[in-house]
């Protein structure tokens, strides 16, 4: 697929292609600059602001769609005020701004992005990995729900977790107090007894239903929660590449990466129109060895040997194309609904370019 690029004023004509076309494309309408030099370590967007995490500085920036910085702040790691890494970043729908750290500390900020308080549950988090853009926590019905494992002394590492434990919490942010929700379902292969690659969970939601997906499998699982987040069904969105290294003949083997990599749902997006999935395709064990990519400084060239694609699953299960997306655009910061425009971080390093701001493509999802 080739990236069209129109001007702005085409948008109302793009929007209002035929409805009945599953095809789509991926249009850049345009791009902003936001005046800051640091890396961008996870973030969020929505009713036209955005958000996100400097990591070298434990800081976050706000910024609106024009790219003006409206709040920056920095966190203490110790002591009064103390926020840690606050890499997961979601905005409620009427403005209110959580965060999460990627070893489980959760947080609501202040509109001007001071500490409001720090959200303490009953028993620790366990995980000691994960965040950035991510996508594993949201808010329902006045409630966080968060991947937040270490109920029980539930461990994440263990192979069966999945298998055996609730896989989210729906927590009261006023309290604390939480409950547990989501077991995965037998359509996984993960509710087996056999072992596999460890996956990333992640998961959105819309209206009541919320959508999860395991990185590593090519499948998205939805659940009721107006009914304790009773299991509805699975849909595979059945990409035409996504390798897997299958199962694993013991626990605690870690095959992608080191031989071959695994295909990997690396965002999800769920909207009321459709959840839209953006994945990599993986790479093949032979590829993978003769370029020496385990070796940490070829970690780039990974963008040469496999795509990145980003494909549409209607509310009614109809799949969209596989819609091709040029490695120049890297991680998206939301989407909000497939007729709104949306924003993803420019990769600079792909590109080639070292600039003294960072730069965001203004995108949107067009029907043929």
């Amino acid at each position: 697929m080739v990236v069209l690029v129109y001007g702005c004023s085409d948008q109302t004509n793009l929007s209002s292609k035929s409805s009945e076309s599953t095809d789509w494309e991926l249009v850049i309408l345009d791009s902003i600059q936001v005046d800051y030099l640091g890396s961008v370590g996870g973030g969020d967007f929505r009713n036209g602001k955005g958000v996100f995490f400097n990591f070298q500085e434990n800081k976050l920036i706000e910024f609106d769609s024009t790219g003006k910085i409206h709040y920056e702040r920095s966190y203490p790691t110790d002591g009064p005020g103390k926020v840690l890494y606050p890499t997961q970043l979601r905005y409620t729908d009427d403005g209110r701004l959580f965060a999460a750290s990627f070893v489980g500390w959760l947080y609501e900020l202040n509109r001007d992005l001071t500490l409001k308080q720090e959200i303490t549950l009953p028993f620790p988090s366990q995980a000691n990995d994960g965040g950035g853009f991510f996508r594993s926590l949201d808010f329902w019905n006045d409630s966080l729900i968060s991947y937040y494992p270490g109920r029980d002394g539930a461990n994440p590492y263990d192979p069966y977790f999945i298998r055996d434990h609730f896989l989210l919490e729906k927590i009261d942010s006023k309290t604390g107090g939480s409950v547990p929700l989501i077991k995965i379902p037998s359509t996984s292969r993960y509710s087996s007894d056999k072992f596999f690659e460890r996956p990333w969970i992640q998961f959105g939601i819309s209206g009541t239903r919320l959508h999860l997906a395991l990185s590593n499998e090519p499948m998205i699982h939805v659940f009721d929660l107006n009914d304790g987040g009773s299991y509805l069904h699975t849909v595979n969105f059945k990409p035409s590449k996504f390798l897997d290294n299958g199962e694993h003949q013991e626990k605690y083997q870690y095959i992608s990466g080191s031989r071959m990599l695994d295909g990997a749902i690396r965002q999800l997006f769920v909207t009321e129109k459709g959840t839209v999935v953006y994945y990599e395709e993986g790479i093949d064990e032979e590829i993978f060895v003769q370029n020496e990519l385990n070796l940490p400084k070829n970690f780039p060239k990974y963008k040469d040997f496999q795509k990145q694609v980003l494909k549409i699953i209607s509310p009614d299960t109809i799949l969209s194309n596989e819609i091709i997306v040029p490695y120049r655009i890297g991680r998206i910061m939301n989407i909000e609904g497939l007729d709104k425009p949306f924003y993803a971080l420019r990769d600079d390093d792909f590109v080639g370019e070292e600039q003294e701001y960072i730069t965001f493509y203004k995108l949107l999802l067009v029907k043929k």
